[in-house]
């Protein structure tokens, strides 16, 4: 039995950044960013998650939480909930 190479890539700050900003600036969704990006699973199917929990963790955290390291981020969690904007509240 052939053992399949496992292919983890850790993807840079600046990479995460600069999709994030892809999404928010250009309304592009999840599905067509994770396509230009080229990022597939190791089974051949899309990955359209990982860019929603970068968008997440970047409206949560801001942007210095894709320059930490998981060790810096777990010691000092720093947490600015989303507030909803005056127009959500009157609804």
């Amino acid at each position: 039995m052939k053992d399949k190479k496992k292919k983890n890539r850790l993807w840079s700050g600046a990479f995460k950044l600069k999709v994030v900003l892809d999404i928010i600036e250009n309304e592009l969704s999840y599905s067509q960013v994770a396509r230009k990006y080229d990022m597939y699973l190791s089974s051949g199917s899309l990955n359209d998650t990982l860019p929603a929990r970068w968008v997440y963790q970047y409206r949560l955290y801001g942007k210095e939480r894709f320059y930490q390291t998981p060790k810096d981020y777990r010691k000092n969690p720093v947490r600015k909930f989303h507030t909803p904007s005056k127009e959500v509240k009157k609804i």
